[in-house]
């Protein structure tokens, strides 16, 4: 009888259990172990009597399972050959194996050029040659983070407005703002999607308007097709956030060339992280390193400035230098309001 996904994925974590020689387990520490992972995974627990019975069924064919002798009488479980790999992956149909084997396939010239492929896609690529290997996905401890805030609402709608966006649907959308304490509905012509600071947008034109708006996914609360013709944009996103930063922009405005002067001991920072492919330099010296580059003007790029506190200085456009001025000095002010005891008024 093949096993269901719930086997499967108790069964790797036994096989890298019973592989691990930096640790002792006994049936509590399995337990505990599977029941993290499938909690994590499918949102549901397990009892100690069926990763009793895994560990019992894993004792005979297909898997011919053997324990160290010495630890069983203990009460631990490791293989006698911590070389011994569970294949769970044989339980996967032709057809699964097939589709994972042509998956590995497509993504290899992909993956092998590392700097077309992000650090996500060579994780999945590399977690895929295991599994198609035979060789278990679970880990005792992670080996690698991505950035997701799991807490983030909305989430939920990212498939159907992938859809949309992908096979040009017009959606309607019921979307509640941070300024507004009523959800309205919003008949919109779908786009582009994109994260920026651990949050979600979907990028697109609202009915009788012409300018593309972002929409924060975490405050759209459904989502429905949208029954009208899709009118198309002929905005070239990818040209567009090379010199844009962030998700607040209008693609009638014009990239400013912005002069930068930047304190030598934070200037690799800058280096490693530019600002813009395009940035470059102009001067250089022991203490500071002018730099230059096109950018749209707009609220996360000065949000981005001010990061940088007195170690970055903007020299031009002088209409972004007198906007960083105004909010410093309104910080200053902020921080001045004290009492004689020195504490905030």
């Amino acid at each position: 009888m093949p096993l269901n996904k719930d086997q499967i994925l108790r069964y790797r974590i036994l096989n890298a259990c019973f592989k691990d020689t930096s640790r002792l387990y006994d049936i509590n520490d399995l337990v505990e172990c599977c029941q993290r992972e499938m909690m994590e995974t499918y949102e549901k627990g397990v009892s100690k009597r069926s990763v009793h019975n895994d560990i019992q069924k894993l004792q005979y064919q297909p898997y011919n399972v053997e324990f160290d002798e010495v630890l069983r009488k203990q009460h631990y479980y490791r293989y006698a050959d911590t070389s011994f790999n569970l294949a769970v992956v044989e339980d996967l149909s032709p057809r699964e194996r097939t589709a994972l084997h042509d998956t590995v396939e497509f993504l290899r010239p992909i993956c092998d050029d590392p700097d077309n492929a992000s650090p996500l896609m060579q994780w999945m690529f590399m977690s895929l040659q295991r599994l198609e290997a035979g060789e278990p996905l679970a880990e005792k401890s992670p080996c690698v983070s991505f950035e997701n805030n799991n807490l983030l609402a909305g989430m939920g709608n990212f498939n159907l407005l992938l859809s949309c966006v992908m096979e040009h649907k017009p959606v309607t959308l019921r979307y509640r703002s941070f300024r507004s304490k009523e959800a309205k509905n919003i008949n919109v012509h779908p786009y582009y999607l994109k994260q920026y600071n651990g949050r979600w947008y979907l990028l697109a034109t609202p009915e009788a308007h012409s300018n593309i708006a972002p929409y924060a996914l975490d405050r759209i609360l459904t989502v429905s097709l949208w029954n009208t013709e899709f009118r198309p944009s002929d905005v070239d996103f990818d040209a567009l956030f090379a010199d844009t930063i962030g998700i607040t922009i209008n693609p009638d405005s014009k990239a400013e060339q912005i002069v930068l002067r930047i304190a030598a001991k934070r200037y690799p920072y800058v280096e490693t992280k530019p600002f813009s492919e395009k940035q470059k330099i102009v001067e250089k010296n022991d203490q500071t390193v002018t730099i230059s580059f096109p950018m749209r003007v707009n609220v996360e790029l000065i949000s981005e400035l001010l990061s940088f506190g007195c170690d970055i200085e903007v020299l031009e456009p002088l209409t972004l230098r007198n906007e960083i001025a105004r909010q410093v000095e309104a910080a200053r002010n902020l921080y001045s309001r004290v009492q004689k005891d020195g504490t905030p008024k």
